[in-house]
């Protein structure tokens, strides 16, 4: 299994505006000299966690060290496709993500999810036997879709990812729900002053994995 990332820092801020404001908005980033790049596409999560939501209490409770693990894939939910499984961790503002690949497959439907987590297994139980048993203790709690188009500064120094069509979808309660707002994220490298230049963009607490939970299932805590 190859380490395809690891180490490397960034910071991100995100912000939530109604989906009827997007085209405003991307006008307005398009007139400050950021450039649309790459080909706009459907992201794929599957979310892992204790059984106790360790990694949405450590969120909600507003902890500035935390983790959270999930496999990734782009496209078609239910077409063949490379899986990556990530280890996002968060101190403040400033994330580091390691990536691994995890193969070539594809899942039929919802009931196929297991068979992801199978597979992920099988291969760090191969490569990294602490990884291993790490997700050993984790439990699939949470898929979600929506699609993302990327922008760039001219200077390069800045990224915004613009995620719409929020879905999410609970394994253990089958609740399905539909994000009405988009998210804004703009990401910047550590050795960048990021200062925002864009109009009625106000900063928010926004977690899509806790978002997810609190939607589709019972827990509802005070975030």
């Amino acid at each position: 299994m190859e380490d395809l990332q690891k180490n490397k820092f960034r910071y991100e801020r995100k912000y939530i505006i109604e989906s009827v404001d997007l085209p405003s908005f991307i006008y307005e980033i398009q007139n400050n000299s950021f450039l649309e790049v790459f080909k706009k596409r459907k992201i794929n999560n599957l979310y892992y966690d204790s059984i106790n939501l360790d990694s949405v209490i450590d969120n909600v409770d507003g902890l500035s060290e935390r983790k959270k693990f999930r496999i990734r894939w782009y496209g078609d939910t239910f077409k063949s496709s490379i899986k990556q499984f990530e280890i996002k961790s968060k101190s403040e503002f400033l994330n580091t993500k390691r990536i691994f690949n995890i193969g070539e497959f594809e899942i039929k439907d919802n009931r196929g999810f297991n068979e992801v987590f199978n597979n992920l297994l099988k291969v760090l139980k191969k490569d990294d036997l602490t990884l291993y048993t790490l997700m050993q203790n984790k439990f699939l709690k949470l898929h979600n879709s929506y699609n993302r188009k990327y922008f760039v500064s001219a200077d390069k120094n800045v990224r915004i990812t613009i995620d719409s069509d929020l879905i999410f979808f609970s394994p253990q309660t089958k609740n399905v729900f539909q994000e009405k707002n988009t998210i804004i994220e703009i990401k910047y490298d550590k050795d960048f002053k990021f200062i925002s230049k864009f109009k009625n963009l106000k900063i928010n607490k926004y977690s899509k994995y806790v978002k997810g939970i609190m939607s589709t299932t019972f827990y509802n805590p005070i975030y």
